[in-house]
């Protein structure tokens, strides 16, 4: 039988796990974070994401599956909401489902639509 003890240990032991197990996770779009980010020459990653869309979503999860790859741990990781930020979504002239990598403070690849891990993984590789 599981003691209240031993029940908050295994707790506490998964989530620590879960927590190391993530080498990133994504910022809000902040335009003056994330400018400074890019003008810093380090590699940005920026994802145009709307809950409701598909091929977000499957973008979403191969970002998520990737997560533990240690050699995106020099990656900063931003999102943009879709639908409460389109004056941004403007700016960045493109559509939601959309992967934009930056390296050395300019835009190296970007990839809209595609949801394979081959898509996905081609932007990371050309920002890091």
């Amino acid at each position: 039988m599981m003691t209240r003890r031993s029940l908050v240990a295994a707790v506490a032991l998964v989530l620590a796990s879960v927590s190391a197990a993530s080498a990133f996770e994504f910022h809000p779009y902040e335009e003056a974070v994330v400018k400074a980010a890019i003008k810093s020459g380090k590699p940005v990653v920026i994802h145009v994401y709307a809950p409701w869309c598909l091929q977000c979503r499957a973008q979403a999860s191969i970002l998520a599956r990737l997560s533990t790859d240690p050699q995106l741990d020099r990656v900063t990781f931003f999102k943009v909401n879709y639908d409460d930020q389109p004056d941004v979504v403007a700016a960045l002239n493109c559509p939601r489902s959309t992967l934009i990598g930056y390296k050395g403070g300019k835009e190296v690849a970007r990839m809209s639509w595609g949801t394979s891990d081959e898509d996905v993984t081609k932007i990371l590789k050309a920002a890091y």
